[in-house]
């Protein structure tokens, strides 16, 4: 379907010569086909999404170890306070034995004293106790600023946390906002665009599934590690039925980074819940020297993940419009490297 859009020209002088020539109104096309304006359109719009979603991936990322930051310090300065509390009692211990034997004649102490072993081993430390107080001082006043810092840690990564769940739910605000802006771009399109555009992504769905029926892009060379295998055949497994959810890492809804977590956590490997940092794990691998289950990033800066099959295909959470998806390699934009997790 071809659409015309009229738009009427001011009146046009060219100058050539002596001549002059007005231009009246003309006619253009706007596409050769409007559907394929709104698939670009879409793909620029998942891109986007696809960005902003790595932030939203990232700064969870740190918000959850922020979390384990202050469960640590929390853990520490009540280690701390426990050593302060400690010193406290055991100047304030020295102290008041100190009082208690003011002014009594040490003999009268010493004959009266129930265990006089005891006694002068006491006496040997009252003896010591204007070296020992200042030192035992010192260390109570040394503890004591250590805590103050791990509590002024401790405020201040809970203020970040804080900071950072704004920014994670600001994020998420614009991943739903660019969600709406495809659906109202779909919404705009002929009864009849909308149809073939269905029909292009339930073929493209139906594919992924008949590949992932089928054993052979498995490389069962032995070349590749056997974790690697059972993590592909993993998230094979999910494409039939998978769906695409921002921040999702499975059981039957996964991101694209969520996808390779929980395809090698069901292996006993544990990745982080982002595709960036997912690219800087392991060690780099050449295209020609790929292997099942090495991770392929794409984009710079890099924002998605997928995960190498064997025979030129990966799998991937590609984005919330198609889902889960089997691709071929040398068809897929923007490949920047891979990565070897295992093996």
């Amino acid at each position: 379907m071809v659409r015309l859009r009229a738009f009427v020209r001011g009146s046009l002088v060219a100058v050539a010569g002596a001549a002059v020539v007005f231009a009246g109104p003309t006619v253009r096309p706007a596409s050769a086909d409007p559907l394929s304006d709104a698939k670009d359109k879409l793909a620029a719009i998942e891109q986007e999404q696809s960005k902003i979603g790595e932030q939203w991936a990232e700064v969870k990322l740190q918000l959850a170890q922020g979390k384990t930051k202050v469960a640590t310090l929390n853990a520490d300065i009540a280690a701390q306070q426990k050593k302060v509390d400690g010193l406290r009692k055991q100047a304030q211990q020295v102290t008041i034995s100190r009082f208690q034997s003011r002014g009594v004649d040490i003999t009268v102490q010493l004959v009266t004293s129930p265990d006089p072993d005891a006694f002068l081993a006491d006496m040997s430390t009252m003896g010591k106790l204007d070296q020992n107080m200042n030192s035992l001082l010192q260390d109570y006043q040394a503890q004591q600023a250590n805590l103050a810092d791990l509590q002024r840690a401790a405020r201040d990564q809970v203020s970040t946390i804080a900071a950072e769940e704004q920014r994670l739910a600001s994020l998420k605000k614009q991943i739903d906002a660019k969600i709406q802006e495809g659906q109202a771009l779909v919404d705009q399109l002929t009864e009849q665009e909308r149809q073939r555009l269905n029909a292009e992504d339930a073929a493209s769905r139906d594919a992924s599934r008949q590949a992932a029926t089928e054993e052979n892009f498995v490389d069962d060379s032995g070349s590749a590690d056997s974790r690697a295998i059972r993590a592909v055949k993993y998230a094979v497994s999910k494409v039939p039925t998978g769906q695409y959810v921002w921040g999702a890492e499975g059981p039957n809804n996964f991101d694209c980074s969520g996808l390779m977590l929980a395809a090698y956590r069901s292996v006993g490997i544990s990745l982080p819940h982002s595709s960036r940092v997912q690219s800087t794990l392991g060690r780099p691998v050449a295209r020609d020297q790929l292997k099942p289950g090495d991770l392929l990033f794409f984009y710079s800066p890099i924002h998605h993940v997928g995960m190498y099959m064997g025979n030129g295909m990966f799998v991937h959470a590609r984005n919330p419009r198609n889902d889960l998806e089997i691709t071929k390699l040398s068809t897929y934009p923007a490949y920047q490297g891979a990565r070897r997790v295992v093996g």
